[in-house]
C-alpha cells in the first residue's frame, strides 16, 4: 500500500512538472480527468507488475508444499498443507487482480475522455461514445483488451492451482504488455512496429523485475518468520535459495529494461536537444534512478545471499528490499507522468498514402536483389532480445560445464544468428510483398533455425549444469519435464508441422499473418517452438526410453518427402494464388508478376526446408553415435 501511495504522489509531482496535466484550450476533458489519469495509470502499472510477479514466483520459484520445502518425503496426501510462501503469493496475486481490473476500467474511461475532450459522465451519449472507442479505434481496442486480459486472469488466480493452469494465468498477465505496448509514445514513431517491440521487452523487464521485487516483500513474512528455521532447502534456508533464484531473472530483466529504455528514449527524443526539453529531463531522471536501483540491487542481492542465516540479518535483508520498491515505485510515477507528456519527437503515425503502407504499415521495399538480402535490415527487438538472452543464458551454461564441444557452442550461436537475420532482414521485409520471401521466413524458423539450436545441445547442457529442485518448487529442469511428451515423438511432430503449415498457408490464418503485427509474431513463435520440438525428437529425443534410429530416419525421410512434393507443386503453378487480394493489391511496380513468385517460393521450400531435412537424414545415416551417447538425453 506504501508503494502505491509513493507512486501516486511521484506522478502527481512529475506531471504537474512536465505540464502533462495543464489546462487545454481546446477539447479540455476536466481537472479530474487531466489529474485522475496519470494517478490511474500508475495504480494500474503496479497492480498489474504485483500480479504477475507473485504468480511468477508461485510458478518458478517458490515450493507449494511445506514439507517438501522442508526436504520431508511423501505421498501426495500427506503433502496438502501448502507453503506458507507460496499461499501468501497465490492470495495477494487474486486480492490485487481486484484493483487491476477497477483500475483498468478508470483508465479505459479517463482515457477516453482525455482523447475526446469530454468530461467523465453517466450521460446515455458518453456511454455510446465510450462503446465506439472501444471496439473502433485503435487506443480503445488496446485498453479494451486489456480490461479483459485483467478480468481474465483475476478470475483465473480465484480458481487456477494446478501447475499448468498458474503457469497460463502467468502467460497471461504478461502479455498485457503487448497491449499497453500497441499505444506507448515509442509506438508512433516512423518504425512502427519496432517501437512497439522495444515497448514489449521493455514492459516484460518491468513486469518481471517490478513485480518480483513487490513479491519478495509479500513472501517476506513466511521466508524470515517464526517459521523460518524449517524453510530450508537442501540445507539451505529457503530464503536465501528464493532470494538467489530471483537475482538470477531480476539481472535478465534490468539489461532488457535498461537496453529497451535506451531504444525507446531515442525514438522519442530524436536528438541531444530534446534531453532539454521537460521530457527529456524526465527521462534522465528515470535512467538516473534505473541505473541507481540497478547497482543497489546487485549489491544488495550480493551481500543478502551470503548472510541470510539468521532471522535478523534476514530481516534486515528483507528492509533493504522494501526500500527497492519504494524506488521502483518512484519510477513507475515519472513512467505514467511520461505517457501523458508530448516527447519532443512528434509521435501521430503519418497517414498512409501508397498501398504498400496501408497494407504493411512500410514503404514498398526497393526492388529485391542480391546485395539486398545482406543489406536491408528492420530490427525486431524482439527477437533481437530473445537471441542475446538465450545467447547469454547458454554461454553462462557453458561456462559452468568448464567442458563442453565448442562445435556445439557454434552451432547454437550460428542458430541464433540465423533467427536475428530471418526476424530483421530482408526473409521478414521482403516476406510481406512476396509470398516466396514469406515462405523462405517460414520455413527458416520452422526447419532450418531449430535443426541448428538442437544441435547445439541445450537440454544436454542443461541437465549437466542446472540441478535438480528437492523442494518441490519447478525450474528449467522441472518444466522441461512437463513439455517432455512433447519432446519424444517424431512422427507426431512430423505431422503437427507439416499439417500448421497447411493450415496457415491454406486457409484465412494466412491473411491474419500478414496484416496483423502480433498474429506474425505468435505464428513465428509456434513455428520455431514446434520445430525445436521436432529436431530434438529427431536428433535428441528425451522421454527416457530409446527411439530406434530407424524409427527417426524414416519419419525425417517422410517430412523431407513431403516438403519436396509440396516445392515441386508449388514451381509447378498447379496452387491457386494465396492471399490474392495482399499480394495483388500491394500496387509492386518490379520482381515477377504473383503467379510467376508463388512458383518461385519452391526454390524457398527447397533451400529453408527440403535442404536442411535432407542434410539430417543424411547426418541419420552416416552418424552413429558412441555408446554413451546413443541414448536419450537424461532430465534426471
Amino acid at each position: 500500500m506504501a508503494a502505491f501511495v509513493l507512486a501516486t504522489a511521484v506522478v502527481a509531482a512529475s506531471a504537474a512538472f512536465s505540464g502533462a496535466v495543464a489546462e487545454r484550450e481546446t477539447l479540455d476533458p476536466g481537472a479530474f480527468a487531466r489529474w485522475a489519469l496519470p494517478i490511474a495509470l500508475t495504480v494500474h502499472h503496479l497492480a498489474v507488475a504485483v500480479v504477475a510477479g507473485c504468480l511468477l514466483f508461485a510458478v518458478v520459484l517458490l515450493p507449494p508444499w511445506r514439507d517438501r520445502a522442508a526436504g520431508v518425503a511423501g505421498d501426495r496426501e500427506q503433502r496438502q498443507d501448502s507453503h506458507p510462501a507460496f499461499t501468501r503469493a497465490t492470495a495477494t496475486a487474486s486480492a490485487v487482480s481486484i484493483v487491476w481490473v477497477f483500475s483498468a476500467v478508470a483508465v479505459f474511461v479517463l482515457t477516453y475522455a482525455n482523447l475526446s475532450g469530454q468530461p467523465v459522465s453517466s450521460s446515455e451519449a458518453f456511454a455510446r461514445e465510450l462503446v465506439y472507442f472501444g471496439t473502433d479505434l485503435l487506443v480503445g481496442q488496446a485498453w479494451a483488451t486489456v480490461l479483459a486480459i485483467a478480468f481474465t486472469v483475476c478470475t483465473l488466480t480465484f480458481l487456477a492451482r494446478s501447475p499448468v493452469a498458474l503457469v497460463a494465468t502467468t502467460g497471461l498477465a504478461l502479455s498485457t504488455a503487448i497491449p499497453i505496448s500497441l499505444v506507448g509514445h515509442a509506438a508512433g514513431s516512423d518504425d512502427h512496429f519496432a517501437g512497439v517491440g522495444a515497448l514489449v521487452v521493455h514492459w516484460l523487464g518491468v513486469l518481471v523485475w517490478v513485480g518480483g521485487v513487490a513479491a519478495l516483500v509479500v513472501v517476506v513474512p513466511a521466508l524470515t518468520g517464526s517459521q523460518a528455521g524449517a524453510n530450508t532447502s537442501g540445507g539451505v534456508p529457503l530464503a536465501r535459495t528464493v532470494l538467489e533464484r530471483f537475482s538470477t531473472l531480476a539481472g535478465v530483466a534490468f539489461f532488457l529494461v535498461l537496453a529497451s529504455g535506451v531504444i525507446n528514449s531515442v525514438m522519442r527524443l530524436g536528438d541531444w536537444e530534446g534531453l532539454f526539453t521537460r521530457y527529456g529531463q524526465l527521462i534522465l531522471i528515470k535512467a538516473a534512478a534505473t541505473l541507481l536501483l540497478g547497482a543497489i540491487g546487485l549489491a544488495h542481492r550480493r551481500w543478502a545471499i551470503g548472510r541470510l542465516r539468521t532471522v535478523s540479518a534476514g530481516r534486515t535483508a528483507w528492509r533493504l528490499v522494501i526500500v527497492e520498491l519504494g524506488i521502483m515505485a518512484s519510477i513507475i510515477g515519472v513512467t505514467a507522468a511520461l505517457g501523458r507528456t508530448a516527447p519532443p519527437v512528434p509521435q501521430e503515425l503519418e497517414p498512409a498514402i501508397t498501398p504498400a503502407e496501408v497494407l504493411t504499415g512500410y514503404l514498398l521495399p526497393p526492388e529485391l536483389s542480391w546485395d539486398r538480402w545482406l543489406t536491408e535490415w528492420r530490427w525486431d527487438w524482439l527477437w533481437v532480445a530473445f537471441a542475446l538472452t538465450a545467447a547469454a543464458v547458454y554461454l553462462l551454461g557453458v561456462r559452468k560445464a568448464q567442458v563442453w564441444p565448442w562445435q556445439r557452442t557454434a552451432s547454437w550461436m550460428t542458430g541464433l544468428a540465423v533467427l536475428i537475420y530471418v526476424t530483421c532482414s530482408a526473409p521478414t521485409i521482403y516476406g510481406m510483398v512476396l509470398f516466396s520471401a514469406h515462405s523462405l521466413m517460414l520455413l527458416a524458423l520452422a526447419v532450418l533455425v531449430p535443426l541448428l539450436l538442437v544441435l547445439g545441445a541445450p537440454l544436454q547442457l542443461m541437465a549437466r549444469t542446472v540441478a535438480r529442485r528437492t523442494d518441490g518448487s519447478r525450474g528449467a529442469r522441472e518444466w522441461v519435464d512437463v513439455v517432455r511428451p512433447a519432446l519424444s515423438y517424431p512422427a507426431l511432430n512430423a505431422v503437427v508441422l507439416a499439417a500448421s503449415l497447411g493450415l496457415v498457408y491454406y486457409t484465412p490464418l494466412f491473411r491474419l499473418v500478414l496484416e496483423y503485427w502480433i498474429v506474425h509474431q505468435v505464428a513465428n513463435l509456434y513455428f520455431l517452438a514446434l520445430g525445436f520440438c521436432f529436431m530434438t525428437s529427431v536428433i535428441a529425443p528425451s522421454n527416457g526410453r530409446p527411439i530406434p534410429r530407424t524409427a527417426r530416419i524414416r519419419t525425417a525421410a517422410i517430412l523431407a518427402g513431403a516438403l519436396l512434393l509440396w516445392a515441386i507443386v508449388l514451381a509447378a503453378g498447379v496452387l491457386p494464388v494465396l492471399a490474392p487480394d495482399w499480394f495483388v493489391n500491394m500496387a509492386r511496380t518490379w520482381g515477377p508478376p504473383v503467379t510467376l513468385d508463388q512458383q518461385l517460393a519452391g526454390i524457398s521450400v527447397l533451400v529453408a526446408g527440403f535442404a536442411p531435412m535432407a542434410f539430417l537424414l543424411t547426418a541419420l545415416i552416416l552418424y552413429r553415435a558412441p555408446r554413451h551417447e546413443s541414448a536419450p538425453i537424461s532430465t534426471s
